[in-house]
């Protein structure tokens, strides 16, 4: 008797195995993002869509007053149809198919049909709307029937689930247990009234991240032709939890904002510029992933970067608009740095043998830090981009000339060390005590030799 009980059980579980396996999703659209490994489904609602249409997501990103605020650019909305699409080997047609939504204890329906046949294409759609009319009236608290924050900044549900049922044994009826698959739903609607989401600090170092933020606060640019470079690695936040039961981290947006009076985070907003998404190696892993430029549109323009988290709800918040460090977040960008990472001619880059040397970096920084930043230095840059590369070809082929040039460099090479190393007026004093001493020098040796030449003609 036992053997038989044993037996039956064991027949049971292989078959309803069996028969969930038959069920697979090929697709699901409506969504702001679908892990179709994990089988995933990433709901996000954050901003104002100001023109919803049910057969797409909406960005949100189009506020351009008002400031940096949570924003989606695929962005939920009530009216949005979710749409599954999946085959089953074993259905026939006619049979019942049925959408539910709920989680691992209970669940209810949301829209029924019939099976066409096995193994092709069949979709059950819904709206977010009704999803979110029917798991507030299940009593979720913290959500809106139109998928609005309830209370507070936020509202986080990783519990739900679609089900998709099939009847596939043909008794006309969906076994819960053996007859239907789960889509695991990571919701997350913020809301636009909260700023507690809207900003952190940005993060200078030494002092590093800041353990309330999310994501990373500190990154530093440098220059580009119509980009701005990312510099090293950015600070991540490995040890900064993203807020309980929200999706995890997907990357950063940046927003270069050109700067017309000073590094401020307000007359400009997230429809200003279309942010430039760098995603992280892993949800582990905060590293930028990719290459390291941030793409604009023109030259010679100074550009703050302000920097949003991205999550798999493509939620994009927590900006980094205060504490700010204008010498990091803000950079001119200029074709100078673009013809040198194309490796182009200039004459220290001739001189020093490679854009590489030690001396040619120091030159780009010092540019970078002191002449970039007014505007007789950028004139100074532009007129010397334009004529550089006919000086670089005259000394190219000839290593004599090449000498003289570096000897000439050498004492400017000093000159920009100091600068970056100690501040620009301790390298301008410095200069002056080199050039008064050598000025000396010189009367001293030009007085010694006149009193030989003296001497000599006496005799």
């Amino acid at each position: 008797m036992k053997i038989a009980v044993a037996f039956y059980f064991l027949s049971l579980f292989l078959f309803s195995t069996t028969l969930k396996a038959t069920i697979t999703v090929s697709g699901v659209a409506g969504v702001s993002y679908y892990d179709s490994n994990a089988k995933k489904i990433y709901g996000g609602y954050a901003g104002t869509c100001a023109a919803p249409n049910a057969g797409s997501t909406c960005n949100t990103c189009t506020d351009t007053a008002g400031g940096l605020k949570p924003c989606n650019q695929k962005s939920i909305h009530p009216a949005l149809a979710i749409a599954i699409t999946f085959q089953s080997s074993a259905v026939t047609a006619g049979k019942p198919i049925e959408l539910f939504l709920g989680n691992d204890t209970t669940s209810t329906s949301l829209v029924a049909a019939r099976a066409t046949a096995a193994s092709t294409d069949m979709t059950l759609s819904t709206t977010w709307g009704k999803v979110c009319e029917k798991a507030a009236a299940a009593g979720v608290a913290g959500l809106n029937s139109d998928c609005s924050v309830a209370s507070g900044s936020q509202f986080n549900s990783s519990d739900l689930k679609f089900f998709i049922g099939v009847d596939e044994n043909a008794n006309d009826i969906i076994d819960p247990a053996t007859e239907r698959v789960a889509l695991s739903i990571q919701f997350q609607s913020i809301s636009s009234s909260d700023t507690t989401l809207h900003s952190q600090p940005y993060c200078p170092l030494p002092a590093g991240p800041v353990a309330s933020n999310y994501g990373f606060c500190f990154y530093a640019l440098e220059s580009g032709d119509k980009k701005l470079v990312i510099q090293d690695s950015p600070t991540p936040l490995s040890s900064s939890a993203v807020p309980v039961g929200s999706p995890a981290l997907q990357g950063v947006a940046f927003y270069p904002i050109i700067q017309t009076a000073g590094i401020v985070a307000t007359g400009f907003g997230n429809g200003s510029v279309a942010p430039v998404i760098k995603n992280f190696a892993s949800a582990t892993d905060l590293s930028l992933d990719g290459d390291a430029y941030i793409a604009v549109a023109t030259n010679y323009d100074r550009y703050c970067v302000f920097a949003g988290q991205i999550n798999l709800a493509q939620n994009i918040f927590a900006f980094t608009t205060t504490n700010l460090d204008a010498n990091s977040m803000c950079k001119e960008t200029s074709e100078v740095v673009g013809l040198l990472d194309d490796k182009h001619c200039f004459i220290s880059t001739v001189a020093f043998g490679s854009d590489m040397s030690s001396e040619v970096q120091i030159f780009r920084k010092f540019r970078n830090k002191f002449l970039m930043h007014n505007q007789w230095g950028a004139n100074f840059v532009k007129t010397y981009y334009a004529y550089g590369p006919v000086g670089a070809r005259f000394i190219s082929d000839s290593e004599v000339l090449k000498s003289i040039t570096r000897a000439a460099l050498y004492p400017l090479v000093g000159f920009s060390w100091l600068a970056l190393n100690y501040g620009l007026l301790p390298a301008v004093f410095i200069l002056l005590l080199s050039l008064i001493f050598m000025f000396q020098m010189r009367k001293k040796f030009g007085h010694i030799f006149f009193q030989r030449r003296t001497l000599r003609e006496k005799f």
